[in-house]
């Protein structure tokens, strides 16, 4: 128990990491980064998932920890439109 609770709290200080340097400073490695980190979430988030929102089935449903990896990936697809735009708004200017 212990040691699923210790890697849960790694990726979620991951996610956490990778989703605030991808608001600082947007790259394309930080977009990557958070979209890779916001996907291992929630596959491995089951320690600190939390209470149900929305439930599917006896076994499956949408938890409040799930809504910090959807957070974090709208984060990631922000940051690759914003290096997106940036790249394309300098090469214009060429």
């Amino acid at each position: 128990m212990t040691i699923s609770l210790f890697y849960g709290l790694v990726f979620m200080n991951l996610l956490f990491v990778t989703s605030a340097v991808c608001l600082l400073k947007p790259s394309t490695g930080s977009a990557v980064a958070t979209g890779v980190a916001a996907v291992a979430w929630l596959l491995f988030n089951g320690p600190l998932e939390g209470q149900v929102l929305w439930s599917l089935n006896l076994q499956h449903g949408l938890t409040v920890s799930d809504l910090l990896g959807f957070v974090a990936f709208g984060i990631a697809v922000r940051g690759w439109i914003r290096v997106r735009s940036r790249r394309e708004s300098n090469n214009s200017v060429d």
